[in-house]
């Protein structure tokens, strides 16, 4: 996370105009694990700019999170006045606009929209629902075409983005500053609110370790694929693993056994040897190499990950449900209802039940392809596909 600077990029206005017609209450106070929703926005997104300011209908109940507040110029309801708004106050060129119903706006991403060229009106970034207008990065050019569409009664704030001169940032792009899919989490009813709730454990996790994970900052994704037993883990790794590598990508595979584990076949050279006490058996081949060595303890999921050698882009293991890692569960309704991990741990479920989970996706079992286009997305290997394999289409 970048500190402000002496002088700041963009200004970052806060909409708190909405009539929060399905919430029938004031979204932006309703409180969230102990403060205000619009606290959540203002506390982060503080250190990247030098002026913040809230846009609302009134100042009342905005005066005591020490902010100026902008009102809305035009006396009716929709979210272009509320852009308009702030860019006219705004003091700096570009201004960022943030909704206060998105609580885990990140600095990262706001910064990642600054970087982008000056030439555009408009930066706007791409999630899973499509285009994210209310947290994009606008430009003081494109105030008159704004005012000019508010006048003549064209609300739309689609039609206003695709009349500017934007610049859509990609979730791939995205992925490798912040999770593409946290981010944009909206909370416009009581239900989004509980699935805040659940999410906000996960935010702060991922925060705390400042991205580690994207692949084009040089660490490799390490994800566990848990689930009750019999659940089918095995067999969608299976796949997952060969939908991976048609893509171009190398995987490393760690499994956990709480029962215990033989790794050479009975009746072999190593398999005698060891038998008899050896420390340590090693084989090898001009095609494969193996090791097998006793264990005075249970290595942990992060120092088996860290011996693995060679190329790989992505490491899959399956168990560990206890480890820190990410996490997707895989929930089968022949074997269990009930998921074996808290949805706060799991990045993503895979099951045959679509209401399996309600503060995360739930993927069908058998979309292999669905659960591997998240993985590209969340961890930028559309970057390291892109830059480090020959062979693989180039984007154009």
């Amino acid at each position: 996370m970048k500190g402000k600077s002496t002088e700041s990029k963009f200004s970052v206005a806060i909409l708190a105009g909405g009539e929060s017609r399905r919430m029938q209450r004031n979204k932006a106070l309703e409180m969230l694990v102990g403060k205000p929703l619009i606290s959540h926005i203002i506390d982060p997104l503080r250190l990247t700019t030098n002026e913040m300011f809230i846009v609302a209908k009134e100042t009342a109940g905005y005066e005591k999170f020490g902010l100026p507040v902008c009102v809305d110029r035009y006396n009716f309801h929709a979210s272009i006045v509320g852009i308009h708004a702030a860019i006219a106050f705004s003091r700096q060129s570009r201004c960022l606009v943030v909704a206060c119903d998105m609580p885990f706006a990140e600095p990262a991403l706001a910064d990642l929209l600054a970087s982008f060229p000056q030439g555009y009106d408009a930066v706007v970034p791409l999630s899973r629902r499509g285009r994210e207008p209310l947290l994009a990065l606008y430009s003081k050019s494109c105030l008159p075409g704004i005012q000019a569409r508010i006048e003549k009664g064209d609300l739309s704030i689609q039609r206003l983005i695709d009349a500017l001169r934007t610049r859509y940032v990609e979730t791939d792009e995205i992925a490798g500053h912040c999770d593409p899919f946290q981010a944009f989490t909206n909370v416009n009813s009581d239900t989004e609110l509980k699935v805040a709730r659940a999410l906000y454990p996960k935010v702060i996790k991922r925060r705390q370790r400042q991205g580690s994970a994207g692949l084009r900052y040089g660490a490799r994704p390490l994800v566990c694929f848990v689930g009750k037993k019999n659940s089918g883990k095995t067999t969608f790794l299976e796949k997952l693993v060969q939908e991976l590598k048609f893509r171009g990508l190398r995987t490393a595979y760690l499994k956990h056994d709480s029962h215990g584990f033989e790794m050479d076949r009975e009746g072999t050279d190593t398999w005698r040897i060891a038998r008899a006490g050896a420390h340590s058996v090693a084989i090898t081949s001009p095609v494969a190499s193996a090791s097998l060595e006793t264990a005075l303890r249970e290595r942990s999921l992060e120092e088996l990950a860290s011996r693995i050698d060679g190329p790989v882009d992505i490491i899959l293991a399956e168990g560990f449900k206890w480890s820190t890692a990410d996490k997707l569960e895989i929930s089968r309704s022949e074997r269990s209802c009930s998921l074996a991990c808290g949805e706060e741990e799991l990045l993503a479920v895979i099951s045959d039940r679509h209401d399996a989970a309600a503060a995360v996706p739930v993927f069908n079992l058998d979309d292999v392809s669905g659960v591997a286009d998240f993985l590209l997305h969340r961890y930028g290997l559309n970057f390291a596909m892109r830059g480090n394999h020959v062979g693989v289409q180039q984007e154009n």
